[in-house]
């Protein structure tokens, strides 16, 4: 028995102008009245915007990290030992919404950036944002109505360090605007709890740099935060471990503690010797690595650089063509990545058909800075 939604006819008219503008980039999995609401809503309903935006999150979907396949598979990516999972279960005490904590305080950043390169740790990130949307998909179709996740960041834990403003300023920005781009409206609100007494000198920093609609759903709880937060969810979908010893147990959802990584796993390879290649992009501008290659054959890359970058990789019929917008995207697209890198990326793909792949390299952000990219980019 299918279950009527509650979306306005006037809405249900948007989605469908929406949809049938990317219906060639649809998958039946992510082609729901509510996922396409979500764009609209966080957009304006500002077709114009919003369709070039979306057809990079379905290219990005249909990529070779399918997304629509992710949740499919077990949570067992080398990151996910260190990076618990935080999704509990419904609010109830606010309304079509479910939990997800975590445990920003103590969750270790660091470790995983000296670890692994950024394009794995977003790898780890895509499979949970994943099974939150699964989640809330799956909610929607039950109740007919329009469900996000209400976000909780445990602050318990943080530091106040050189470290942190590295972090704010850099990966964690990053992931910021990598969810507000691809999972648009998908978070119902951001409320932090066990806030530091530093929390406003970390807001200062912070705020800039997020997007104008995620800056708006912060919250901040003070010291009453265990009282404040129960007007939002029930303690079934809070974690336990916010219980104290000879106190009453009132929160009982079983949140697995974050891990440290070992610094003796900390990648210790340095920088790319003197074979890697180098690409210079001036500030504001950008650059291309081609490569030339048949269908089914591997194209492998290596890189890394020495400032925050965007990146992507498109296959065109034209070598001479420098306008991305009239390439195929055959790799996720990444607009924000944290710089210098730690861990070099590395990645490959099969190639879908034979002709020329040009790696784009973005340093539009910047205003003075050079970025220099290293890299071994070879079709095998």
């Amino acid at each position: 028995m299918s279950v009527i939604s509650d979306i306005p006819a006037k809405d249900l008219e948007a989605i469908e102008q929406l949809r049938d503008a990317v219906r060639e980039y649809l998958t039946p999995y992510y082609d729901t009245n509510f996922n396409l609401l979500r764009w609209l809503k966080g957009h304006n309903y500002n077709l114009d915007e919003i369709i070039p935006k979306l057809k990079n999150h379905l290219v990005f979907r249909k990529s070779h990290w399918k997304l629509d396949e992710v949740t499919l598979k077990p949570r067992n990516h080398p990151i996910h030992q260190f990076w618990m999972s935080g999704l509990t279960g419904d609010a109830v005490k606010t309304p079509n919404a479910i939990i997800n904590v975590e445990q920003t305080g103590t969750n270790d950043y660091w470790g995983m950036l000296q670890t692994f390169p950024m394009n794995e740790i977003m790898k780890a990130r895509v499979y949970d944002l994943e099974v939150m949307l699964k989640s809330v998909m799956e909610k929607e179709a039950k109740t007919g109505q329009q469900t996000s996740i209400l976000y909780i960041m445990d602050l318990d834990g943080l530091t106040f360090d050189t470290k942190l403003f590295t972090l704010v300023r850099g990966a964690l920005a990053s992931i910021s605007n990598f969810m507000s781009e691809h999972y648009v409206e998908l978070i119902h609100s951001f409320v932090l709890v066990n806030a530091p007494t530093f929390i406003s000198a970390i807001w200062k920093i912070a705020q800039p740099l997020l997007p104008e609609r995620t800056r708006n759903k912060v919250k901040i709880f003070g010291a009453n935060w265990k009282n404040e937060i129960l007007d939002l969810a029930v303690p079934e979908s809070l974690p336990a471990y916010w219980n104290q010893p000879g106190e009453p147990a009132i929160f009982h959802a079983n949140v697995l503690r974050s891990v440290k990584l070992p610094i003796n796993e900390y990648y210790k390879g340095g920088m790319l010797d003197e074979r890697a290649k180098t690409l210079a992009v001036a500030a504001s501008k950008t650059g291309f690595v081609e490569r030339i290659g048949n269908e089914g054959q591997k194209l492998k890359w290596t890189f890394e650089t020495d400032g925050h970058f965007a990146y992507g990789i498109y296959f065109s019929k034209d070598p001479g063509e420098f306008d991305t917008n009239k390439m195929e995207c055959v790799y996720p697209r990444f607009n924000k990545v944290p710089g210098p890198t730690y861990v070099p990326l590395r990645d490959e793909i099969v190639l879908p058909k034979t002709g020329t792949y040009k790696f784009w390299f973005s340093n539009e952000h910047a205003y003075f800075h050079t970025l220099k990219i290293r890299h071994f980019i070879n079709v095998e």
